[in-house]
C-alpha cells in the first residue's frame, strides 16, 4: 500500500525519467535537423553565441530576444552540459566555433521542455481537473501527437511548458502571480492567453477568485510592452522584418488580413493553419451536444481563445498559425480527452 502511494505521490517525476528514456530519439532527431538546417527555423543558438562574442551578428533581435529566461536557462545548459557532437553531420562552413554546442544546448532544452510537458500534462489533468487515469494518459498521447504543431527548435516547447506550470498552480496565488509576472521574459502568447481566460472567467463566469489573476497578468502585460519598447525605441534596434528604420514591426497591418484569407486558400495554410484551428474548436462544439460528463468546469465561451490566436496570424505569417492555436492545448485537450473516453465507453455498452 505504502509502495503505491509513493508512486502516485512521484508519478510526475516518474513519467518525466520514463519520457526520457523512451523519447531519447527525438533529442537525436531534433538536434541533427537544426545543425543540418534541414528546416527553416529561427536560429536561438545565435543568442548564445551573441551572449559570448557579444557581436551584434549574432543577435536574433526582437521579440525572440526578449525571451530572456528561456535563453538563460539554454545558457546555463551551454555552460554546464558536456557537449555531444553528431558524427556524419553537414553543417555550413564559416559557423562560429560556438555553434554546435549552442544548438546542442538548444536541442537539450528542447528535449526536456518536451519530456516536462508530457508529465505536467498527466499531472494537471489527474491531480487538478480530476480526470481519472485513462483520460489523463490519453490527453499525455494526444499531447505528444497535437505537439508536432508546434516548434522543436526554438522556444515554443519551453513556453507551453510554462503556460501548463502556470495552470497547475493557479490554486497557489502566491505562486501563481509569481510565474505570471515571469511570463514578460518567458513568452507574450501566454499573457495574451491567460488574459482572455481570465477575463471569460471573472466577467462572463463570475468567479470573482480570478479578479487578481486578471490584474497581474494586466501587469505583466505591461512589463513586456516596456521591455520591447526600451530595446526596440530607446536601444534603436526596431523589430525583426520591420520595414521602418528602427520602427515598430508594421507588417501586421499592411499583410494581416490577407495573411489570415490565405488559411483558407492555400496548401500551407490548410495544413499549418486549419486543420490545428479546427483541431481547437471541435471540442467546444461536440461540449455544445454532451453535457455533464467532465470532471471539472469550463466555459463554452473559452472557445474564442483559440479563435483569437489569428491574431498572431496577421503579424507572424499563415505557416505560424498552427504554433499559435497549439499554445493553447492544454484548455481545450481535457475536454476532448473526456469525450472520446466518453463515446468509447457508450460505444462499448451498446455493443454488448
Amino acid at each position: 500500500m505504502n509502495f503505491k502511494k509513493l508512486i502516485f505521490n512521484n508519478i510526475g517525476k516518474l513519467f518525466f525519467l520514463f519520457f526520457l528514456i523512451i523519447l531519447y530519439r527525438d533529442f537525436l532527431y531534433t538536434y541533427r535537423m537544426q545543425l543540418e538546417n534541414f528546416l527553416p527555423y529561427y536560429n536561438y543558438q545565435n543568442q548564445i553565441i551573441f551572449y559570448l562574442t557579444r557581436n551584434s551578428e549574432y543577435d536574433i533581435q526582437a521579440p525572440m530576444n526578449l525571451r530572456f529566461l528561456g535563453l538563460f536557462i539554454q545558457f546555463i545548459i551551454f555552460k554546464i552540459v558536456p557537449c555531444i557532437e553528431l558524427s556524419n553531420i553537414k553543417i555550413a562552413s564559416g559557423l562560429n566555433e560556438n555553434y554546435v554546442c549552442a544548438t546542442y544546448s538548444n536541442a537539450l532544452l528542447n528535449y526536456f521542455s518536451l519530456c516536462g510537458i508530457l508529465s505536467l500534462i498527466f499531472k494537471y489533468c489527474f491531480d487538478k481537473l480530476n480526470q481519472d487515469l485513462s483520460t489523463s494518459i490519453l490527453t499525455t498521447f494526444l499531447a505528444y501527437i497535437y505537439l508536432q504543431h508546434a516548434e522543436a527548435f526554438t522556444l515554443d516547447r519551453f513556453s507551453i511548458f510554462y503556460f501548463i506550470l502556470i495552470l497547475y498552480f493557479l490554486d497557489n496565488k502566491l505562486i501563481s502571480f509569481f510565474l505570471i509576472i515571469l511570463c514578460s521574459i518567458v513568452n507574450e502568447k501566454i499573457i495574451y492567453i491567460l488574459f482572455i481566460l481570465f477575463f471569460i472567467r471573472y466577467y462572463f463566469n463570475s468567479l470573482k477568485k480570478y479578479k487578481y489573476h486578471l490584474i497581474v497578468t494586466f501587469i505583466s502585460g505591461l512589463l513586456t510592452i516596456l521591455i520591447f519598447l526600451v530595446y526596440s525605441k530607446f536601444l534603436g534596434y526596431g523589430y525583426y522584418e520591420s520595414n521602418l528604420d528602427h520602427g515598430l514591426y508594421n507588417k501586421f497591418f499592411t499583410h494581416g488580413f490577407k495573411r489570415i484569407f490565405g488559411i483558407f486558400t492555400s496548401y500551407s495554410g490548410l495544413s499549418n493553419g486549419l486543420l490545428p484551428l479546427m483541431f481547437s474548436i471541435i471540442p467546444f462544439i461536440i461540449s455544445l451536444k454532451l453535457n455533464n460528463i467532465y470532471t471539472y468546469k469550463f466555459s463554452k465561451i473559452e472557445i474564442i481563445i483559440p479563435l483569437s490566436m489569428l491574431f498572431f496570424t496577421m503579424g507572424g505569417g499563415v505557416e505560424q498559425t498552427g504554433r499559435y492555436i497549439i499554445y493553447t492545448f492544454p484548455l481545450w485537450l481535457p475536454i476532448f480527452s473526456q469525450q472520446i473516453v466518453y463515446i468509447f465507453k457508450n460505444l462499448k455498452q451498446n455493443v454488448q
